[in-house]
């Protein structure tokens, strides 16, 4: 098959997540299970924050036209906990209607964009507690210990007027989004990564070369805060600050600042939480599974911090440490490419499957560990 410069079918390259690029990634067998039909897929990754859609022609992969907007969910709060509890306060069919029906109507814009061409399949991706709210599943398992989810998905449902697949969950905090960005990577034997999706949850994967380690230490909406316009922007503003003696290693502002902050003493604070918070995350899988900064292969970014991160600007703050600044990969929405994956290679699902089965789930919050870790690192590095 000839290249066509927008597709992951040859095994060679892969979206770069948001559809857009390419980033070389390991592609694994993808040629040997593609399996082209007439129609066309949609692609969707449910956030929190945003949602993404892509048009994929499933004849040869190529992505026809994607479509985002903010989740309007958004009035209940920025994140997952805060839409918990709005659901258990009699708020869960005003929940379900605010996501199904702008997501409905933008697949019936997407289906008359492209006609006469039909759309054939959906797959979704979406941490667990968006997923329970697009289906109207209830929410108090959710929010309670244990922190179960007692839903078991089906294998496919009919949604929007046509048959969708739901990519499963870990766990009620490691969500299908996270195994999309898994699927998305490939796990090789003897291949050592951490994948940290840096949206508003934290969810991040550590293969160890053999086992799936998971956990998710929440980030909260930090990185959107003090107007800088996204993770990104945050991160840059924040290593600035810094940079210029705006703010000290403690995260205080200097009392006759040369210019203003973008950020008030608030805003800082909450960086400082959840950028120590992700970094202890990745600090207590590590540990736990025996190994060094040194012993990774590749450290792979992804959510919003990941769409277009300064690795110089995270180091700089803290995020990461500076042994990883050569191997770390800004992926994107790797939520999205590993949903747009399944579409073109759905018996790739047991793999999915197999992800969830074998993997060793972590509960920061239980281990002392994890606050050690994380009042080691709430200080900013100068």
């Amino acid at each position: 098959m000839d290249c066509i410069g927008n597709c992951i079918v040859c095994g060679k390259c892969k979206f770069d997540g948001i559809l857009d690029n390419y980033s070389r990634v390991p592609a694994g067998n993808e040629k040997e299970t593609f399996s082209p039909r007439k129609g066309l897929g949609v692609a969707i990754d449910l956030g929190t924050t945003t949602v993404v859609l892509a048009v994929l022609d499933l004849e040869n992969g190529q992505t026809l036209s994607r479509r985002s907007f903010m989740n309007p969910q958004l009035k209940f709060g920025p994140d997952i906990i805060s839409r918990i509890n709005a659901a258990n306060s009699g708020h869960l069919e005003e929940l379900h209607h605010l996501i199904i029906n702008p997501l409905t109507a933008e697949v019936e814009a997407m289906a008359k964009l492209h006609a006469p061409r039909e759309i054939t399949e959906i797959t979704i991706a979406g941490n667990t507690t968006m997923i329970h709210l697009l289906m109207g599943f209830p929410c108090e398992q959710l929010g309670v210990s244990p922190f179960k989810p007692t839903h078991i998905l089906e294998d496919e449902y009919r949604l929007f007027g046509y048959p969708a697949r739901i990519i499963p969950w870990f766990s009620t905090f490691v969500g299908g989004d996270i195994a999309a960005g898994l699927l998305y990577i490939g796990l090789q034997q003897g291949k050592r990564f951490l994948l940290s999706d840096l949206g508003t949850n934290g969810e991040m994967a550590l293969f160890d070369g053999e086992k799936l380690w998971v956990t998710s230490a929440a980030a909260g909406p930090a990185f959107a805060k003090g107007g800088a316009g996204g993770a990104s922007a945050v991160i840059n503003t924040m290593a600035g600050l810094l940079g210029d003696g705006m703010v000290d290693e403690a995260g205080v502002l200097a009392a006759n600042p040369p210019s203003p902050s973008p950020f008030s003493q608030k805003d800082i604070r909450d960086i400082q939480l959840a950028k120590s918070a992700i970094r202890s995350g990745m600090e207590v899988l590590l540990q736990l599974a025996g190994l060094l900064y040194h012993d990774l292969d590749s450290v792979f970014l992804a959510g919003g911090i990941g769409q277009a991160v300064n690795l110089d600007a995270a180091v700089k703050i803290g995020l990461l440490p500076s042994s990883w600044q050569k191997k770390t990969l800004a992926l994107g929405n790797t939520s999205l490419g590993g949903a747009a994956h399944l579409l073109l290679f759905p018996t790739e699902i047991a793999i999915i499957h197999d992800f969830i089965q074998t993997a060793k789930e972590i509960n920061l919050a239980s281990l002392p560990l994890f606050s050690d870790y994380f009042m080691k690192y709430i200080n900013f590095d100068m």
